[in-house]
């Protein structure tokens, strides 16, 4: 479908619930893990930790992505939108269906480098070690 609409939606749908900080811009990245797919856009999103606990946030996150038609056929296979909680501030959590930090983050160039433009990147960069090379790099596709 189309991408960037994709994005706007779950923006747009994220805003609705949670206080909106900051966006990155939209970075585009080859696909990872499974490879028989078209090329990513991610975005991240900066919101204000809320009042709940985080799988209900989870619960509601999924939600999102279901009432935009995503299907969990393929593992990490094609999907119209993909949304997931990289930071709960600087917490470990690790509970049945939700692992916080993201356990992959700081492998994925689509993950660091939009992560890189938001005002949380200040403590985390004080927090964890930031990867700066990458065997498959994203690249912005705009300018905020």
């Amino acid at each position: 479908g189309d991408r960037l609409q994709n994005l706007n939606f779950a923006k747009e749908k994220l805003k609705t619930v949670f206080k909106f900080i900051a966006e990155s811009e939209v970075f585009e990245s080859e696909a990872v893990d499974y490879l028989d797919q078209p090329d990513f856009y991610n975005q991240l999103l900066e919101f204000e930790i809320p009042d709940t606990e985080p799988t209900l946030v989870l619960e509601k996150i999924l939600e999102i992505e279901k009432d935009h038609g995503r299907v969990r056929d393929i593992d990490k296979g094609p999907r119209t939108i993909d949304i997931d909680i990289i930071f709960w501030n600087t917490e470990h959590i690790s509970k049945p269906g939700l692992n916080v930090p993201h356990p992959s983050w700081s492998e994925r160039s689509f993950v660091v480098r939009p992560l890189q433009q938001l005002p949380f990147f200040k403590t985390l960069e004080k927090c964890f070690k930031i990867p700066t090379e990458f065997k498959i790099d994203a690249k912005p596709i705009t300018t905020n």
